[in-house]
C-alpha cells in the first residue's frame, strides 16, 4: 500500500498538534517523556513530507529537519509549560524564614 508524502505529512501535522492542544496531559509520572519524544518525531516527520523541494533544495535537507525538530520542541515546551501550570496551580512554597535559605549545614556539623 501507498501513501504519498504530503498525505503522510499532513497525519503527522494533525497527530502532532492533537498530541500538543488536546491529549489529556497525563498523570505526573514520567510517561510523558516518551510522549514527548514521540511529538518530536511526528514533528519531523511532517516538516520532511511537507516541506517542497523548490523551497529549500535536497542538499539542505538537514535544514527541513531542524525545522520540524525546532516546532516539535515549541510544542514539547508548551506542553510542559500546560503539565506545570496544572500540577502547581495552588502550591505555595511556605518556607520564607530566612532559616530555610541556607540549607542544613548547621544541623550536620559534627560536634566534638
Amino acid at each position: 500500500m501507498y501513501v504519498s508524502q504530503p498525505v503522510l505529512g499532513l497525519a503527522c501535522l494533525i497527530g502532532g498538534l492533537i498530541l500538543t492542544f488536546a491529549w489529556p496531559l497525563g498523570r505526573r509520572s514520567g510517561g510523558h517523556i516518551f510522549l514527548s519524544l514521540g511529538l518530536i518525531i511526528l514533528f519531523v516527520l511532517a516538516a520532511y513530507n511537507l516541506v517542497p523541494a523548490a523551497w529549500i533544495p535536497v542538499a539542505d535537507t538537514w535544514k527541513v529537519i531542524l525545522i520540524g525538530l525546532g516546532a516539535g520542541l515549541l510544542c514539547v515546551l508548551f506542553r510542559d509549560v500546560r503539565r506545570f501550570l496544572r500540577y502547581f496551580r495552588s502550591k505555595i512554597y511556605r518556607m520564607t524564614h530566612p532559616y530555610y535559605w541556607y540549607g542544613r549545614y548547621d544541623r550536620r556539623r559534627r560536634r566534638y
